[in-house]
């Protein structure tokens, strides 16, 4: 019998991205007609907002060592994986000082998974977890710029530091009569990325600007229940509690936001499930109840959006086959009792209302997040087939 597996592996990726915006003029409807030069300043340069490249690299190495004891009824899965990243990013507009960052990056995320089987049918399972997430888009490196100003609208981040999350998880799985698994959880982030999205005063244009949150954590608890089919019918509920807690105050255009204490933005208190599966091999149908708890929109906590309750149903049919031809048919109804309701944040803000900062009493004014609507009552049927 295998005891231990040892396993090494090595991931190299090279990337490359570019951003331009380019104007073109329009006709009295406003329209383009999809050819002409862009529109140009300053003896014939194109008017930008964006000229930027990207360069990254990113080499990791992993190793991870697998042992089994008493007949595979306990097993220990531990290791590493190391990441090296190097990253050039360039903004190319005329008369800009900051023209190139770079910045390297070293993070180790190591892990151990722990498992024991009391029987087929009982297991306990205690999970110890890290990683990592790069500030993500040229932004983070790279101010942004007005094509009506000529001005910095976004800054790139002042404290450049990969987000870190460190997760413990002890739980309970049974597979039995029905299949069920409870567990409880911790995460802790260092340096929580946060993309702020607001509207550029007197225009319709969005700006992007990639904070650094500091410290989040957040514990709960999440329950899941399924049946085995019964009668072709078989249900299933899940539900989840957690609470998040900002660690810091944010600093934020030369002073700090009072955020420490506060919920983390996007992180609903309590959602749940419901799902019902019907499946005799040629009818089938599937209805699902979904609850998502209030989500704040701000890091201040000053603005959120409403708990929203969803129903779907979906009803279908195998056809006969074709040859090797599988036909179905599908009818989709989502959003059943057509609740108008914002889905999530497209992005989030600081502040929506005045607030001040807690060291120089300095006045932010506030900034409305952006938000995605969701979809009305829809009825939608498909017929596809699998070969």
């Amino acid at each position: 019998m295998r005891v231990n597996t040892l396993n090494f592996s090595y991931w190299y990726s090279y990337a490359q991205e570019a951003a331009d915006e380019r104007f073109y003029a329009v006709n009295s409807q406003g329209q383009w007609n999809g050819h002409g030069a862009p529109l140009t300043a300053n003896g014939g340069i194109p008017i930008d907002e964006d000229n930027e490249n990207g360069l990254q690299q990113l080499s990791s190495f992993a190793v991870d060592d697998k042992m089994s004891f008493f007949h595979d009824r306990l097993t220990i899965d531990g290791g590493i994986r190391m990441a090296m990243a190097n990253r050039q990013y360039t903004q190319d507009l005329p008369d800009v000082t900051a023209r190139k960052s770079i910045h390297n990056v070293f993070v180790p995320a190591p892990q151990v998974l722990i498992s024991y089987r009391f029987n087929p049918r009982h297991q306990i399972y205690v999970n110890g977890t890290t990683g990592y997430h790069l500030p993500a888009a040229l932004s983070s490196q790279l101010a942004s710029y007005s094509y009506s100003t000529g001005k910095a609208e976004s800054m790139p981040m002042s404290d450049y530091k990969p987000e870190y999350m460190i997760t413990e998880e002890v739980g309970y799985r049974y597979n039995g009569l029905l299949m069920a698994n409870v567990a409880g959880f911790h995460y802790n982030v260092t340096n929580h990325q946060v993309s702020a999205e607001s509207y550029e005063p007197g225009s319709t244009s969005t700006i992007s600007q990639l904070i650094n949150a500091g410290g989040l954590e957040a514990y709960g608890v999440q329950t899941e229940i399924a049946t085995h089919p019964w009668h072709h019918l078989s249900f299933y509920a899940s539900g989840q509690y957690m609470h998040t807690r900002n660690g810091n105050n944010i600093a934020y255009e030369g002073d700090y936001l009072a955020t420490k204490g506060k919920q983390e933005v996007g992180a609903p208190k309590f959602s749940g499930s419901l799902g019902l599966t019907y499946n005799d091999g040629i009818w089938f149908g599937n209805f699902t109840l979904q609850y998502t708890d209030s989500q704040y929109s701000t890091l201040m906590n000053d603005q959120s959006i409403p708990s929203y309750i969803t129903a779907n149903l979906g009803v279908g049919r195998n056809l006969p086959k074709i040859g090797r031809v599988a036909p179905k048919i599908k009818l989709n109804l989502v959003n059943l009792g057509n609740e108008h309701y914002l889905s999530s944040m497209y992005g989030y803000t600081t502040n929506a209302t005045t607030q001040h900062g807690i060291v120089t009493g300095k006045t932010f004014t506030g900034s409305q997040p952006t938000y995605v609507i969701a979809s009305p009552f829809v009825i939608m049927a498909t017929l596809s087939a699998n070969f």
